[in-house]
């Protein structure tokens, strides 16, 4: 067995895929500060914070029992596109990982106790899915379903998860505010089903883009990717939330570019868009990221006005 380091432990979590657990976390805080400020509202902000880690530690377990998962059911061979194969280089066995990633797991439940205890056990049930989603998604991606799976798990959960640990309420708002970066963390996973279309039909697996086809999977990206701005404009335009978070609307060159790749894009043909889910992810970090400081920005903003009033 080759010797491994801290780095290839690490690596084997898959940490570039993080950004789709730490930024619905990121948002929602940034938008608890906006209405901290707009509304005057009490923050607890130590349960809160401490969500993000819980959500790592979470999202790491939960990419290790899906690539066992996978090993087992021979969906991933080597030479797949999708990076994975620290267990078929034999640097890890299918023991190790499936030990690992179950670890990892209890890392965050143990995590997700404190959250509990520093807030309320009305979360519980939330945990409960939390823990829940990651080990069924196997299933779940494997019927269509992989899709609603990463929504639930990597926007809704966490939205109203970390407004009700911080807040006295579940601020259902905050709901809809994670389908704009829920849906560019969605749209990862459907770029990467979208290329391995071939791959999963051989190994007997039924994506929700496996199931579409090449064509209207293509499609679907384009609205999965569209509709996150025409959103915040909504919100915008509403007063849901401040005109400084159109600074999310930066990214757009961005979006469009990852559009114009799948659309030339020949589904079947996994080369013409190997990387397109990681320029999605790449999309999906700037977009969220730019929406959490709009929304700081939104905040301070009211404060200064109103320290200029008094």
């Amino acid at each position: 067995m080759n010797k491994r380091t801290l780095i290839d432990w690490i690596i084997a979590t898959r940490p570039w895929s993080f950004t789709a657990s730490v930024m619905p976390i990121l948002v929602t805080l940034a938008y608890l500060f906006y209405l901290q400020r707009c509304e005057g509202m009490a923050v607890n902000w130590l349960p809160a914070c401490l969500t993000l880690p819980m959500m790592l530690f979470m999202h790491a377990g939960g990419n290790l029992v899906s690539d066992y998962s996978d090993n087992v059911k021979r969906i991933d061979l080597p030479g797949s596109l999708n990076g994975v194969n620290h267990i078929y280089s034999g640097k890890f066995t299918p023991g190790e990982i499936r030990c690992y990633g179950w670890t990892l797991l209890a890392v965050g439940a143990l995590l997700g106790i404190c959250v509990v205890a520093l807030s309320t056990v009305e979360v519980l049930w939330i945990g409960a899915l939390g823990i829940l989603l990651p080990l069924i998604y196997p299933w779940m991606k494997a019927h269509a379903l992989g899709d609603v799976d990463i929504l639930l798990c990597f926007a809704l959960l966490p939205a109203i998860g970390v407004s009700r640990v911080a807040t006295p309420d579940y601020h259902l708002e905050t709901m809809l505010l994670s389908l704009t970066y829920g849906l560019l963390t969605v749209a990862i996973l459907h770029a990467n089903n979208t290329r391995d279309i071939r791959n999963d039909r051989r190994a007997h697996l039924q994506t929700l883009a496996g199931w579409l086809g090449g064509t209207m999977s293509q499609y679907v990206y384009l609205l999965e990717l569209t509709l996150p701005y025409v959103l915040v404009g909504v919100f915008v335009a509403f007063g849901w939330l401040p005109w400084t978070s159109l600074i999310a609307w930066l990214t757009l060159p961005l979006a469009l570019g990852n559009i114009r790749q799948m659309l030339k894009a020949r589904p079947e043909e996994e080369q013409d868009i190997a990387t397109l889910d990681q320029k999605t992810a790449q999309l999906q970090m700037a977009f969220a990221l730019l929406l959490a400081v709009g929304l700081v920005l939104g905040g301070w903003f009211l404060l200064q006005s109103e320290t200029a009033w008094i």
